[in-house]
């Protein structure tokens, strides 16, 4: 009995010491819905297009140019092409930005251009944020008590380039920290 007596006592121990040492990780993942509540900073921002960063996608561009055009091609061509993204950091264009989330779905975005009040919404892993009723639907990649990330798909559908339909699909990664 005394045996069963110290298994048990050893048992409840453990459980009251995980249980302790558990509670409030920043790491763990929470509940978009409570969780975006507050006031965020956007740390970085970064882009795919069609699944590639923005070099390789440009280089890869470049190197098509080059096939398409043959003898045609000209070095100008792909260095105005390189220039016109030389300087291009989406982090930069979002550098002293933040967004708050309040509890009455109202939100807030800050930047050097001034302020936007809004409206949120969640669903799950969807947050919607609105602002003068045009609504942009983000996915919440991951959520924690002090950082999130955050997604945005843009498809450009029906554009046409050397007689070629073709569309277009940018990514776009916000890491915001509270």
């Amino acid at each position: 009995m005394k045996n069963l007596q110290k298994l048990f006592s050893t048992a409840l121990v453990t459980c009251l010491a995980v249980a302790l040492f558990s509670c409030s990780n920043d790491d763990e993942q929470i509940s978009t819905e409570v969780g975006i509540i507050g006031q965020w900073t956007v740390e970085s921002a970064d882009m795919t297009i069609d699944g590639k960063s923005l070099e390789t996608f440009i280089e890869e561009s470049i190197n098509d140019l080059k096939t398409q055009l043959g003898d045609n091609y000209d070095d100008q061509m792909a260095a105005l092409l390189e220039e016109s993204f030389e300087d291009f950091d989406l982090s930069e264009e979002f550098e002293n930005t933040t967004i708050e989330f309040k509890e009455d779905k109202t939100a807030i975005v800050t930047d050097e251009d001034g302020t936007q009040n809004g409206t949120w919404s969640a669903n799950d892993k969807e947050l919607t944020i609105t602002f003068d009723n045009d609504s942009q639907k983000y996915t919440v990649r991951s959520l924690t008590g002090n950082n999130a990330s955050l997604s945005t798909s843009l498809e450009f559908e029906d554009m046409e380039l050397e007689g070629v339909d073709a569309s277009t699909l940018v990514e776009i990664v916000m890491n915001l920290k509270k």
